[in-house]
């Protein structure tokens, strides 16, 4: 089974960032192959996570190392 990693960047003063984690969690629920790790820019590891995606903004929603989308999804 191929499985999707989304990797959710968030900040504990992100106002959109609850919303994005809400509707992330939702999508999990419905799909079995998919997986997703919330990060905090906030902390140490996940500052050198962002850096190495290149967020500079929250919520960034990163899927499978490769497609970056900022903001949150519909």
């Amino acid at each position: 089974m191929f499985m999707i990693l989304i990797k959710l960047f968030t900040s504990p003063t992100c106002p959109a960032c609850p919303k994005a984690k809400e509707v992330l969690k939702k999508l999990v629920e419905v799909c079995d192959d998919i997986k997703l790790d919330e990060i905090y820019v906030n902390t140490d590891e996940g500052l050198r996570e962002a850096l190495k995606y290149g967020v500079n903004a929250v919520p960034t929603i990163v899927i499978n190392d490769r497609y970056v989308m900022v903001g949150v999804p519909d």
